[in-house]
C-alpha cells in the first residue's frame, strides 16, 4: 500500500465519526486532505539532507456550493484537517516556519467538486535551533557546547542514577552537531551500539543510563 493511500485509510478512520455523512455531489473533505498533502509535498524545499521545509499556510479555495457545505462543518473540520497535515508533516520530517494554518474561501470560479490550494509561508527570517528530548520533554540547546548528566553542574541535569555525573556533551557549530561520550561508565548508545563521539543528524534516536533521547533540529522565525 503505497503512502497515499495509507494517508487516505487513515483520514477515513479518523473522521467517520465527523464526517459520517454522505455527499451525494461535489466536493467530500477527503479531497481537501489529499490536496493539502499533494500541495505541500509539491512545494518542499530541500535545504540539507535532513532539513526540509514546508510552506505553513494553506488556504482551500471552493465553489459556493462546497464552500457552504463543508464551512458548516466549522472548526472541527479545520481542525481535522490541520491535524493530519501536520502528522503527514512529521511523517515525511517536513517542517513549517511558524505555525500551521489552514483556512477555505470560496472561488466562483471553481465549478462544484472543484478546489484549489492556495500556499504561502510568511516572509520570515529562518533559524535552525538544536532540541534535546529527554524522556519526551524538549530542551532547547542554546549553547555550542551542552553537557548531560546526574551532577548538578551539568547543563542538563537528569535525576538517573545509571548516568554519570556529567555523562555525554553535545556540540553545535550553529549547522551540524556531534554527540561525545565524556568518559562515562556506562556509555552512550545510538541504535543499540556504544559511541564515543559520532555526528547527530536531526531524528536521532540514543540512550544514556535508563533514559532515552532524541535530538532534532527544527525551524524558527527569528
Amino acid at each position: 500500500m503505497g503512502f497515499l493511500d495509507k494517508f487516505e485509510k487513515t483520514l477515513e478512520n479518523k473522521v467517520t465519526g465527523l464526517f459520517s455523512k454522505t455527499f451525494k455531489s461535489g466536493l467530500e473533505p477527503l479531497e481537501i486532505a489529499s490536496a493539502i498533502k499533494q500541495e505541500m509535498d509539491a512545494k518542499a524545499s530541500i535545504l540539507s539532507r535532513d532539513r526540509i521545509l514546508v510552506p505553513n499556510s494553506y488556504l482551500i479555495q471552493l465553489s459556493p456550493q462546497d464552500f457552504e457545505r463543508l464551512n458548516d462543518l466549522g472548526e472541527p473540520l479545520i481542525e481535522e484537517l490541520s491535524k493530519l497535515a501536520s502528522e503527514h508533516a512529521s511523517k515525511q520530517r517536513f517542517q513549517f516556519g511558524d505555525l500551521l494554518d489552514v483556512s477555505l474561501s470560496q472561488e466562483p470560479s471553481l465549478a462544484l467538486g472543484q478546489l484549489s490550494v492556495v500556499s504561502s509561508s510568511k516572509k520570515l527570517e529562518i533559524v535552525w535551533v538544536p532540541v534535546l528530548e529527554v524522556a519526551g520533554v524538549p530542551h532547547t540547546l542554546v549553547s555550542a557546547k551542552t553537557t548531560v548528566g546526574r551532577d548538578s553542574t551539568a547543563d542538563i541535569q537528569i535525576g538517573d542514577n545509571g548516568l554519570s555525573r556529567k555523562h555525554f556533551e553535545i556540540l553545535w557549530d550553529g549547522s551540524s552537531a556531534v554527540l561525545r561520550d565524556l568518559g562515562s561508565t556506562n556509555g552512550v548508545k545510538v541504535q543499540g551500539r556504544k559511541i564515543d563521539q559520532v555526528v547527530l543528524p536531526t531524528g536521532t534516536a540514543f540512550s544514556a543510563g535508563r533514559t532515552d533521547f532524541l535530538f532534532n533540529v527544527i525551524a524558527r522565525a527569528k
